[in-house]
């Protein structure tokens, strides 16, 4: 039998307890600043690995909905319509009506032809948010985003940025759980095998898929108001290719059969991206830009040739393997 790491309560309790104890014992702003960036990029690889990985739907425009999410809080704030809290809300409902009125047309497409139709989508919004200046500021990107207030308390610091990220990141992954655990997840994942077989037994197939997809987009949305507001401003740069290959990185080399591994990628991604360009670049200092992806890409082959569920199924076999060996050892005693 496989243990997982989250499957159960006590898993989960630990790890939240872990994440938010940290900063009691580790106080460098770099590290919190690295996890916050784990926390918001976290809930995206969730998004993807609930589309593509449970509902097999390789849809690539989930750059795109973040993006919005910022642009738009971040607009209503500058321009004073709405409280900045608010902001990120009304966003996240704008983002799911657009995400809806997309999503009806372009999810009657399968495979190969929805992923490079949620990719155009990535191009036209990067495009656009380039040429609007008057609205979005152009190639410079939005800048004069105030502070992230709630009921007249100001999000300053790292410290409460690292809160506040994480308590959506940890609810967000609960939701989801649950979710994939209820009706609805358990048809996302019989038509992830077959929608014809889906369909003979009654499950609304088209209707999940649209559920599942504007769900998604919401989530990316309000947690791209909330890096808005963490950074303060908001550039077309931040929600494009690269943040698409590195999605694709987390969701991959975490696994995308268990949700688990949204979490897991997402750590492993960002941290060795760390290692890799703050670290190895002072001992070879002429080690090009580019190396962190050449590395990843050939990461991603070996992961898919040797580990197809990615880290999570070599943490579980692993979990066996000393359970196994700790029973043996218990019978000989």
């Amino acid at each position: 039998m496989t243990v997982k790491v989250f499957e159960n309560r006590k898993g989960f309790l630990f790890f939240t307890l872990l994440i938010l104890a940290g900063p009691l014992v580790i106080k460098s702003n770099y590290i919190i600043s690295v996890m916050i960036l784990i926390a918001i990029y976290g809930v995206l690889s969730i998004g993807m690995e609930i589309l593509m990985g449970q509902a097999g739907l390789f849809s690539l425009a989930h750059p795109t909905w973040f993006g919005l999410g910022a642009y738009i809080s971040g607009i209503l704030t500058v321009r004073n319509m709405f409280p900045p809290i608010v902001s990120i809300l009304v966003a996240g409902i704008i983002v799911a009506i657009v995400a809806y009125i997309i999503g009806a047309p372009i999810l009657r497409l399968k495979g190969f032809y929805l992923a490079c139709a949620t990719f155009a989508i990535i191009i036209i919004a990067q495009v656009a948010a380039s040429q609007l200046t008057d609205l979005t500021g152009g190639p410079e990107g939005l800048v004069g985003v105030p502070a992230l207030s709630v009921a007249g308390f100001k999000f300053k610091t790292d410290l409460q940025f690292y809160y506040l990220s994480w308590i959506f990141c940890l609810a967000c992954y609960l939701f989801c759980s649950n979710l994939i655990s209820s009706r609805m997840g358990r048809a996302i994942k019989s038509f992830h095998d077959s929608e014809v077989a889906s369909g003979s037994v009654g499950i609304n197939v088209p209707s999940y898929k649209l559920q599942v997809f504007v769900l998604t987009s919401a989530m990316a949305s309000i947690v791209g108001g909330i890096f808005c507001f963490y950074l303060r401003f908001v550039v077309p740069e931040s929600f494009g290719f690269l943040l698409l290959l590195e999605l694709l990185m987390m969701t991959i080399l975490g696994g995308l059969e268990d949700i688990r591994g949204a979490l897991i990628g997402t750590i492993s991604v960002l941290w060795l991206k760390e290692f890799l360009n703050n670290y190895l670049r002072k001992v070879f200092p002429s080690m090009s830009s580019g190396f962190d992806t050449i590395f990843f890409g050939i990461l991603i082959i070996v992961v898919l040739i040797f580990m197809p569920r990615g880290l999570v199924g070599w943490m579980d076999r692993l979990r066996n393997l000393w359970e196994k060996q700790f029973h043996r050892t218990s019978g000989e005693i």
